[in-house]
């Protein structure tokens, strides 16, 4: 092989690795804006995050105040049931002794009308026994 041969594969060797190099430079150029891309949209998606985190601390914080606003509530409902059940019970016993008392004030009527009764028929009786005794004035 003559110097001029090898000057020309030479040559072509080194146009293939600066084709190889022109080429793995636009490859690392390109990687290097996809990896620009990818920093852009994870900081992006950071910032997303940091939204909700700061999103999901809040709610939890009305979730917590609406829960002790519950337990409140539910506190003074029980209280609120407890005094309901007492004042239905006082009103039982309530109902329960009026209906004993209106059963006695039943019987007390039954008496007083048969006592009526028994007088009404003792004022007849009487009122017949004068009639005899004393004649009525004709004039």
């Amino acid at each position: 092989m003559t110097d001029a041969q090898r000057l020309d594969d030479v040559e072509d060797e080194l146009e293939t690795v600066k084709q190889v190099l022109l080429s793995t430079a636009r490859y690392a150029e390109s990687a290097n804006q996809r990896i620009d891309r990818l920093i852009e949209r994870q900081d992006s998606t950071q910032k997303q995050l940091d939204s909700l985190a700061v999103t999901v601390q809040v709610m939890g914080e009305r979730v917590d105040a609406f829960i002790s606003k519950t337990d409140a509530f539910i506190s003074k409902t029980d209280a609120f049931i407890s005094k309901t059940d007492a004042f239905v019970s006082k009103t039982d016993d309530f109902i329960e002794t009026t209906q004993a008392r209106n059963a006695v004030f039943g019987e007390v009527i039954l008496r007083l009308e048969e006592n009526h009764a028994s007088t009404n028929a003792a004022i007849e009786r009487l009122e017949r026994i004068l009639v005899r005794l004393i004649p009525p004035n004709e004039s």
